[in-house]
């Protein structure tokens, strides 16, 4: 399972690739293979990158054994629109990807909240609690060595504050870490306790569960 906000991906460049799906979509599998009731807070997200930056024009389509292909739909931030299902990644199906350099797919772990200028922290708590428990799950007699997912990224949000039980208000601290996304706000549970609403500048453009940079 990635543990960051972008898992490295395969890269594509030169001649048509033929990728193995459950290579071209690494982590779905193991994702799709985890009891609903462990992934019922988080999902991941595929996005197509061409020197870090989307690219939704990527030509590429799943093969099927018999040769029947179906085009791979991206959004207008590169974003696969419809992910293989698990019987897909588990067959013969192949990833072909037409040459254009230097695309790599890129995976993201989201939390099932939307993005918006007010979150709820007790939400993203059971997001990311649960994203780490089905880390944990998958790495087995490992997850003592398992990454850990432990801060939530705003991105394009601009800036924020936590609102605290008690009605103070704290500023989110930022991060460029990420050079991909520039400067952004970014939540961390246990500090700044008694938060229950992140108030943000502008809704962020998605919602990254990561590690701390």
């Amino acid at each position: 399972m990635a543990a960051g906000f972008a898992a490295p991906g395969m890269a594509f460049a030169g001649d048509v690739q033929r990728i193995p799906l459950s290579t071209a979509f690494r982590y779905l599998d193991a994702y799709l293979g985890l009891a609903p009731r462990l992934r019922s807070r988080f999902h991941l997200v595929f996005r197509a990158l061409r020197n870090e930056r989307p690219a939704p024009d990527l030509k590429a389509a799943i093969v099927d054994r018999s040769g029947a292909r179906v085009p791979l739909a991206l959004d207008s931030q590169g974003e696969v629109t419809r992910l293989p299902s698990l019987g897909e990644l588990k067959s013969d199906s192949i990833l072909e990807v037409e040459p254009g350099g230097g695309f790599r797919f890129a995976t993201e772990i989201r939390p099932d909240v939307a993005p918006s200028t007010r979150i709820d922290v007790p939400a993203l708590d059971l997001a990311l609690g649960q994203a780490n428990i089905a880390i944990a799950h998958l790495a087995g007699a490992f997850s003592m060595l398992a990454p850990k997912l432990d801060i939530i990224l705003f991105p394009d949000a601009g800036s924020g504050q936590a609102m605290l039980a008690d009605g103070r208000a704290e500023p989110l601290p930022t991060t460029d870490a990420v050079k991909a996304l520039g400067v952004v706000p970014y939540y961390q549970p246990g500090a700044l306790p008694g938060a229950r609403v992140l108030s943000l500048a502008r809704p962020p453009s998605r919602i990254l569960l990561a590690q701390r940079p």
